[in-house]
């Protein structure tokens, strides 16, 4: 399969399904959760993904190969946010759900999500965009010239 042959469209709400499982596949595959504690968030976000498409606050692009099987895809959340000193935009982009099926990947199938993703990015005429890289991807955002920042995080142990 060549690039030419992946064709990549923007996701709408029936699209949820395979949104949520490259979801709870990503996470599977980072070591992240228990089977049971995937199948919760999935069971917890799918109202919230139907809402985010339906209003537009989530945009997910799906990376489709000649016979139209979905091979990959990814999403933008976009949140209200404080404009900064060299930010003055009052949204901000966050990149989620990269990911591409086991059988399909090295392909630059991700890339070309990407590279979709930041354009629409771009275009909205925002000015930074955030994301979280699995080890897996890091070197790819790096080449798309994404940098380490000083984000650090505390998770509250909930019973």
């Amino acid at each position: 399969m060549t690039r030419a042959e992946i064709t990549i469209r923007e996701a709408g709400p029936g699209d949820a399904a395979i949104i949520l499982h490259h979801r709870r596949s990503m996470f599977r595959d980072m070591g992240e959760g228990t089977p049971e504690e995937l199948d919760r968030m999935v069971e917890v976000a799918t109202p919230w993904l139907a809402r985010a498409l339906a209003d537009g606050s989530y945009r997910h692009w799906l990376a489709l190969d000649a016979s139209g099987r979905v091979t990959g895809g990814g999403g933008v959340l976009l949140c209200p946010w404080p404009a900064s000193p060299k930010d003055p935009c009052t949204e901000r982009a966050v990149i989620l759900n990269v990911y591409t099926e086991p059988e399909f990947r090295k392909r630059g199938i991700a890339r070309q999500v990407m590279v979709t993703i930041l354009a629409w990015i771009e275009q909205q005429g925002l000015r930074a965009v955030n994301l979280h890289a699995s080890k897996e991807g890091r070197h790819l955002y790096e080449e798309l010239r994404f940098e380490a920042t000083n984000e650090i995080r505390l998770r509250f142990q909930i019973s």
